[in-house]
């Protein structure tokens, strides 16, 4: 989180701003008449070719380029920015002579992803070896084909969950010397994590609930009484309980049970993103719960952003999204608090001591009354060790650290410090040893466990690549380039920019450049919001769905991507206002380096952004010729409404964004805030995409009133698709529909395939109503 800074007058402000706006437009001015030199004068007019250019040239890139992009797959890559990991994603054999990487890549013949499990021989990773495809699956779904890979003692079998064209995601074992593949699972629906023992004998693995049909024999006789379900599922026909089973699984007989959670508990295991790990021989679990009953005493802890979930007001029973750790024995079935304090939102890891006895947890807080929580404590997190037997518990260390591995035989157990964000920072490792029952720091390193280093190096403006480095030999080498067909396309360039943000804080973006640009020229921008990586590639943006960088500026196009604003504003009435302010400053900064044609800008949002916006639509002095909101929040009062029951918190959010309660009184804040309310003062040509059918109901009222009010609008429905898009057709609708949409408005350029005329022609009649319209204006 970032802090909130002292405001100074605006006068004083400003000048400092001119002042760092100078500065940088001089240490930017030769990197643009490198990039000048580089690329050429190509004309800004008229309609540009994605790969024009004359034979034996590299070609421009296209949106295809960005959904066929190789990329490394595993836990919660697809959240991950850039679609992709970049750290954490070799899984390491427990000799560690072996290590497995997945990979993943977009079809657009098939509609499919194809997925790769791939096998280095850490021995011979500087001898130029190739790495082994040990599995291949394909997935036609939105979910992954190879995730969340586990390797057995045996050194040979690996777990992992898969999923093949048609069929539900299940648990798999594959042998590293034989290739054999087998199914371990067939749960009649998609298993979404697992963790196993050491032999792969007892595995426990969380499964989606069966959706339950809206009419059947029971409703259609009598009716059904409306609770807490969402409207969209109720009208797509089949109710969705994303709370998940914990299933204890063993292997060698088949059999199953399932876990669950003690009423007293006061928690839940709900959606995608779920935690929990099984101790090595398979008798414990650790869960991280979503607690639906937080205990009073936690106001007492001072995390910032625990502060402010606690602050929500949520109906009895609801999900807080404030995280506990529970214990559960897998034999009896019985569960327990783990440890009574909450779980830090910055990152928490689970670690089982060799004997079994214990289990280490990083990123919590010492419970509430603990005599050693002094007031420095409460508002950060620690690494805590707890007995299993009567969970007493003892602090390793204050510090908010990251686990790394256990040494056994020394009993050490070896951290780093904690990252967050896209900080690539050398991080300092730090020992502990266990003397008795204290911890001690232990200043001797207790050997690399595994002694090579998996890595991915990127930057900017060059594509990943897996490179491994022996610390022991200083030895380094690149063992596989993702995508060398890079090297036949021409990429835009991208630099890093800084420049006072909201709160006179200082912002880093990052500004693309066509791959012709040339030096005194004018361009149009469009501006993608939702982060920024410093060292990332970013082909379309921090996500797959919407965001389209590269394709753009090989339209001829600047493209800044900033990021969001995460500080004391974010989920108040002036978090747009302050994110507003930001990408206003942004394109201040960008004009003054002398190259924006003012008159044609455009802004991309998806998700949380869509609610900036739709709030500089209508609020800002900016007049944006081109927008697109995918899958958005707007903040305003029909999503309220329908978030109201099925999504109590993210209902909450818009009270907080708005002011309080859209009821009496407290509606006049949301008269001045809420899109729907404003639509007539928007005249920007919107375009807004719709992954499921949720978010079409959800987007619903911008639309109809746009379309009302006789304002250019267009909303593209994708009705199998998912919040961060997966299958490469949704990809190519969403990320080319952006690319098509701001070209036309900002540029006036029309693609010529044939299957794209109606849609052209449709646009030619918006934008000849919106002319005329606003020649009566005038």
């Amino acid at each position: 989180m970032v802090s909130e800074l002292k405001v100074c007058s605006w006068e004083v402000w400003r000048r400092a701003a001119f002042a760092a706006v100078s500065l940088c437009v001089m240490n930017l001015s030769s990197h643009l008449q490198t990039i000048a030199t580089q690329g050429g004068s190509g004309a800004d007019e008229g309609v540009r070719t994605e790969g024009a250019g004359a034979p034996g040239t590299k070609r421009f890139v296209s949106q295809e380029d960005a959904v066929r992009m190789v990329r490394i797959g595993g836990h919660d890559a697809i959240n991950s920015y850039g679609g992709t990991l970049t750290r954490d994603f070799a899984y390491f054999s427990p000799d560690g002579k072996q290590f497995a990487v997945i990979l993943k890549r977009g079809d657009l013949e098939t509609n499919a992803n194809e997925y790769s499990l791939v096998v280095f021989e850490a021995d011979k990773v500087f001898h130029n070896a190739k790495p082994r495809t040990v599995v291949r699956m394909s997935s036609s779904s939105n979910r992954e084909g190879i995730n969340d890979v586990v390797w057995l003692s045996d050194n040979d079998t690996m777990l992992f969950l898969g999923q093949r064209p048609g069929e539900d995601t299940q648990l798999y074992s594959v042998s590293c010397r034989s290739g054999g593949v087998r199914k371990l699972t067939n749960h009649p629906t998609n298993l979404i994590a697992f963790s196993s023992d050491v032999v792969g004998e007892r595995i426990v693995y969380a499964a989606e609930k069966p959706r339950f049909p809206v009419v059947n024999a029971k409703s259609l006789r009598e009716g059904i009484t409306i609770t807490n379900e969402a409207m969209s599922e109720i009208l797509g026909g089949s109710v969705l309980d994303e709370e998940r089973e914990l299933v204890s699984f063993d292997s060698k007989s088949g059999a199953s049970r399932r876990l669950a959670l003690g009423a007293d508990l006061h928690g839940e295991v709900w959606g995608d993103i779920v935690d929990f790990s099984l101790s090595p021989d398979g008798w414990w679990l650790a869960v991280k719960t979503n607690l639906t009953e937080v205990p009073a005493d936690w106001w007492q802890y001072r995390e910032p952003l625990l502060k402010r979930f606690l602050r929500r007001e949520l109906p009895p029973g609801s999900l807080s999204w404030i995280f506990r750790y529970a214990l559960i024995e897998t034999k009896t079935g019985r569960s327990r608090v783990l440890l009574d304090s909450p779980v830090s939102y910055s990152g928490s890891e689970v670690a089982w001591s060799p004997d079994g006895r214990s289990v280490v947890l990083t990123g919590v807080s010492l419970p509430i009354h603990d005599p050693q929580l002094s007031p420095e404590l409460r508002g950060s997190p620690a690494v805590v060790e707890v007995a299993l037997g009567d969970l007493s518990y003892r602090m390793v260390t204050s510090e908010d650290l990251r686990y790394l591995w256990w040494n056994g035989e020394k009993n050490v157990v070896a951290f780093e410090k904690r990252q967050s964000g896209s900080e690539e920072k050398p991080r300092e490792r730090q020992c502990f040893r266990k003397e008795g029952e204290q911890w001690v720091a232990d200043g001797s390193p207790a050997g690399e466990q595994p002694s090579l280093r998996v890595t991915e190096e990127e930057d900017l403006n060059a594509p990943p690549k897996i490179v491994v480095f022996d610390p022991s030999t200083r030895q380094k080498a690149t063992v596989l380039d993702l995508n060398p067909q890079f090297g036949e396309l021409e990429f835009g360039k991208v630099q890093e920019i800084r420049f006072f943000g909201a709160g006179h804080g200082e912002v880093r973006a990052g500004l693309y450049f066509p791959p012709d640009y040339a030096s005194g020229r004018k361009y149009p921008l469009v501006v993608q919001t939702h982060g920024f990586d410093a060292h990332g590639f970013w082909i379309d943006g921090p996500f797959t769905t919407a965001f389209a960088a590269e394709a753009l500026a090989a339209r001829g196009m600047l493209v800044l991507q900033v990021p969001d604003r995460h500080d004391e504003s974010t989920e108040t009435p002036n978090e747009a206002p302050g994110m507003m302010e930001t990408i206003e400053n942004a394109i201040a900064y960008v004009d003054g380096l002398g190259i924006l044609d003012r008159e044609r800008i455009g802004i991309v949002g998806f998700s949380r952004t869509g609610l900036y916006v739709f709030y500089m639509l209508t609020h800002s002095k900016i007049h944006f010729r081109a927008a697109v909101v995918a899958d958005g929040s707007d903040g305003g009062y029909s999503q309220y409404l329908q978030f109201l029951d099925a999504h109590p918190y993210t209902a909450s959010d818009s009270e907080s964004i708005n002011g309080g309660l859209p009821f009496g009184s407290g509606l006049l804040y949301w008269l001045r805030r809420s899109p729907e309310f404003l639509l007539d003062t928007v005249d920007t040509p919107l375009m807004i995409q719709a992954a499921s059918h949720e978010s079409l109901s959800m987007l619903w009222a911008d639309f109809k009133g746009l379309r009302r009010l006789g304002k250019p609008v267009e909303l593209i429905y994708l009705p199998t698709g998912t919040h961060i898009l997966q299958k490469p057709w949704d990809r190519m609708v969403s990320g080319q529909g952006t690319v098509d949409w701001c070209a036309f408005w900002l540029k006036g350029e029309e693609d010529g395939r044939l299957e794209k005329v109606g849609k052209y022609a449709r646009w030619r009649r918006m934008r000849d109503s919106q002319t005329a319209s606003q020649s009566r204006l005038e």
